[in-house]
């Protein structure tokens, strides 16, 4: 009856045991509710939102509509989101869809008041910042309140409101259409007017000016810890880090530098950790054991520049144990950028055995980041490739030394690729300020900055239906 084109949904259907709303779309085929006929067209899940879209019609009736749903599966059961960062690109990917000519987007959650509020004021206040340069969320929730009760909860929805609307402000919009990156890129490596930088040293500037952490490294910090972190300064965030089942007894057993980060469609699609130690190569097995990981990701050599970058945590002749983990080398291939190793892990309490695979992308340089980005995306996309075909449902595992610099290149590449596959997007900024809210300093110095902007070209102009 409205001609509304666009529904925005800010809940599960469940959160912590308790039904929040209703399943009012059909899962496949078609579904009568009422006079009203809908079929579900397409599913598309992402790490933090799915999207679906429909074909509704009355019964009876020939006029079809199409309908789509934005639903963001990442709001806390308790609070707010910790970061606006993934949020706001929620609002920004709905914005974008909802055509000009259809009538009001629908909004809800369960009661239809906090996050609903929430969703609808700052989609408001982005709106007035474009056209005013001016914010007024008081002005506005009073407003709102007096056409629906309650909109904007409780105060800490109010307070994150504010912290995404600084957000939204100080980044920007850094998304480029895919087709359109080459020319971005002309213009990010000139020197801006009145400034004395140029915009790619600028935009990286800007990835630190994110609020400081609310959760600290508590674990990495313990002392019983300590000697297990490569580097003093590189931890993993208390929220996202990888725990460890706990030996009884064993103080601190729960602990390793590792942190999961979300892919483009996958949450905790990638473990990013550091290369091991001595003392940690137990609890690396355990770890991938654990998570059923299968995939490792090396991009580091043993050595470089004369310091020891990552301890040999894998048998090169015959098996070793690891704790509980006899490890088999099964079979090395020595390729021209990469070495590809496979082991046979068998958990000797059980006998339970798999298969992991080692990635070793030797061509990196000692210093700064390889010419061209051409041989590193043919090794990200032979990675996933053999995840899909033979790796398990757990997450990738990335390191280099410290589980930072190229283990955070490696992944923004990967999630920034994929959405340019899906989507025909380009938002290097956005990517890698999402995972630095998962794990600090990933892609950690501007020149590996740069090298993601050159790869994502050269990645493009393999493609003839996107070249400029």
């Amino acid at each position: 009856e409205q001609r509304s084109a666009t529904i925005v949904t800010m809940t599960r259907l469940e959160e912590r045991g308790r039904v929040k709303c209703d399943q009012y779309w059909p899962s496949r085929g078609v579904e009568n509710y009422g006079q009203m006929q809908v079929s579900l067209i397409d599913t598309m899940e992402l790490a933090t939102y799915s999207i679906r879209s429909f074909a509704l019609c009355k019964v009876g009736s020939t006029e079809q509509r199409e309908l789509k749903q934005f639903q963001f599966t990442s709001w806390p059961d308790h609070g707010v989101p910790e970061h606006p960062t993934p949020f706001l690109s929620f609002l920004r990917r709905v914005r974008q869809a909802d055509p000009l000519d259809s009538g009001p987007m629908v909004v809800h959650c369960s009661a239809g008041v906090g996050r609903t509020g929430c969703f609808i004021v700052l989609d408001a206040m982005l709106e007035r910042i474009r056209h005013e340069n001016t914010v007024d969320v008081y002005g506005l929730v009073t407003c709102l309140r007096t056409q629906r009760n309650y909109t904007v909860q409780t105060e800490e929805q109010y307070a994150f409101v504010h912290e995404a609307l600084r957000e939204a402000v100080m980044c920007g919009c850094t998304e480029v259409p895919a087709r359109a990156l080459h020319t971005a890129l002309q213009r990010l490596q000139q020197v801006a007017p009145g400034e004395t930088a140029t915009g790619m040293e600028l935009e990286f500037k800007r990835l630190f000016n994110s609020k400081p952490q609310t959760s600290r490294f508590i674990t990495a910090n313990l002392p019983c810890n300590k000697f297990k972190n490569r580097l003093v300064n590189v931890l993993p965030y208390e929220s996202t880090r990888v725990c460890l089942l706990p030996i009884r007894g064993v103080e601190g057993s729960d602990y390793i530098n590792a942190s999961f980060i979300d892919g483009y469609r996958q949450q905790k699609a990638y473990i990013a950790t550091q290369g091991p130690l001595a003392e940690t190569t137990e609890d690396f097995w355990r770890m991938l054991w654990e998570q059923n990981s299968t995939i490792v990701v090396m991009l580091t050599k043993l050595r470089e520049m004369g310091r020891e970058k990552c301890y040999q945590y894998w048998p090169a002749e015959r098996s070793a144990r690891y704790q509980y983990f006899v490890v088999d080398p099964v079979a090395e291939y020595n390729m021209p950028q990469y070495i590809l190793r496979e082991f046979k892990v068998t958990d000797a309490r059980d006998g339970q055995s798999r298969t992991v695979r080692q990635f070793q992308f030797i061509d990196w340089p000692e210093q700064g980041t390889p010419r061209t980005g051409e041989g590193f995306i043919d090794f990200i996309g032979q990675v996933h490739k053999t995840k899909e075909q033979f790796g398990q449902d757990g997450p990738i595992a990335v390191h280099c030394s410290t589980g930072v610099g190229r283990t955070g290149v490696f992944v923004a590449l990967s999630v920034v690729l994929e959405r340019m596959r899906y989507e025909g997007m380009f938002d290097l900024f956005q990517t890698v300020k999402m995972i630095r809210t998962q794990r600090p300093a990933l892609v950690q110095i501007e020149e590996q900055y740069q090298f993601c902007y050159r790869a994502a070209l050269e990645y493009l102009g393999s493609f003839d239906h996107y070249a400029v």
